[in-house]
């Protein structure tokens, strides 16, 4: 956290230099507008290089959340400042301006790092004919074990799902990252061995390809380190496979979408008990429909964080994304999470944290 503190004032001199240097108090509307937009585009440019950008900007990619996180307030300040001054019939000045946008980034950073901390349960229930009796499970997915949230904030997310009495727990990928360390990653799973609950696990794309040769050389554990410690605690991990959990009910957990080579073609699995519910499990919401011509009544995924950086959420939708909520193909339903946690930067500015309560029952 003290590391970003310091990109954050460091941000915010460079954008105060750079704003000195150019400052023109007779700016017309017309280009004062112009200035507030082009500000807003950087600070969504920079956002989205952050959450989505390829691999080898990690290295620039702390700096860029925080131009993010200065732009942004600074874009808004702008525009409160400008129309404050034409109303008023004053002179721009540039120091109470820059006061503004201080404060307002201030609050920006305070809103988000409170909001990556608060973890809250969310509630569904879905109806199927198919279904001969009520089962109530835990979905979780993107919980990016010590990425942006302390090991205690896990254990305490992981306590409040075992108050919610569920019958299995869902793991929807991303669970680690590449900035989990060993001891992290052990404990996480030995806390949801301790539930003593049927508990399901599918990777997700940060499990699958894992660049953390950008940042540290590589993974303080391997890939087989990973799945023997899931599995040594009584975790099933479900790849490309059926698992009946329940007389009327059937799970199908997918490989993730990034691992190419081995995630199986929706074809090649055929269902082979199509008169059971089907619940699909698959970190990327992007394969809803394949997924849905095996049966799948309910597909739950994650992986978008709902944006995580505002507005990133608007934008990802605008483009035809799957980002948060109840999506349908058919009479089949797909829920995705906004995500229990978030990746690398210590901010979320869009939707809330959040692990999902789902109840499944008959019509």
């Amino acid at each position: 956290m003290f590391l970003w503190i310091i990109l954050f004032f460091v941000a915010e001199a460079f954008l105060t230099a750079g704003q000195f240097f150019v400052k023109k108090k007779d700016w017309k509307p017309v280009w004062r507008v112009v200035i507030i937009i082009a500000k807003l585009l950087l600070a969504i440019a920079f956002a989205a290089l952050v959450m989505a950008g390829p691999v080898f900007l990690r290295p620039v990619q702390p700096f860029l959340f925080a131009l993010y996180v200065v732009l942004l307030p600074d874009a808004l300040a702008d525009a409160v400042y400008s129309i404050a001054v034409r109303l008023k019939k004053s002179e721009r000045k540039f120091v109470p301006y820059k006061i503004l946008s201080l404060a307002l980034g201030i609050l920006f950073c305070v809103y988000g790092t409170v909001n990556m901390q608060v973890i809250t349960p969310r509630y569904h229930t879905y109806t199927s004919a198919k279904l001969t009796e009520e089962h109530k499970f835990i979905f979780v997915a993107d919980m990016h074990v010590g990425s942006s949230q302390s090991l205690d904030t896990t254990k305490k997310a992981i306590a409040a799902m075992k108050a919610e009495k569920p019958d299995f727990i869902i793991l929807g990928g991303d669970i680690t990252d590449d900035y989990t360390t060993k001891e992290e990653m052990e404990a996480t799973f030995e806390a949801f061995g301790a539930l003593n609950l049927p508990i399901y696990y599918i990777y997700g794309n940060h499990e699958v390809v894992q660049h953390a040769k950008y940042i540290r050389g590589g993974l303080p554990y391997t890939s087989e380190e990973l799945l023997q410690t899931i599995t040594q605690n009584g975790i099933s991990v479900v790849a490309d496979e059926y698992i009946q959990i329940a007389p009327d009910l059937e799970l199908l957990g997918r490989q993730d979408m990034a691992a190419d080579s081995q995630r199986k073609a929706a074809d090649t699995l055929p269902n082979p008990n199509p008169d059971l519910f089907l619940l699909t499990a698959d970190h990327q919401p992007v394969d809803f429909a394949a997924n849905c011509t095996l049966g799948t009544d309910l597909q739950v995924s994650g992986h978008t964080h709902a944006g995580q950086l505002f507005p990133l959420k608007a934008l990802f939708a605008l483009i035809g994304g799957k980002v948060e909520g109840d999506y349908h193909e058919g009479d089949a339903t797909m829920n995705v999470s906004s995500g229990m946690s978030g990746w690398r930067a210590p901010l979320r500015t869009e939707s809330h944290c959040h692990f999902e309560v789902i109840t499944v029952k008959p019509e």
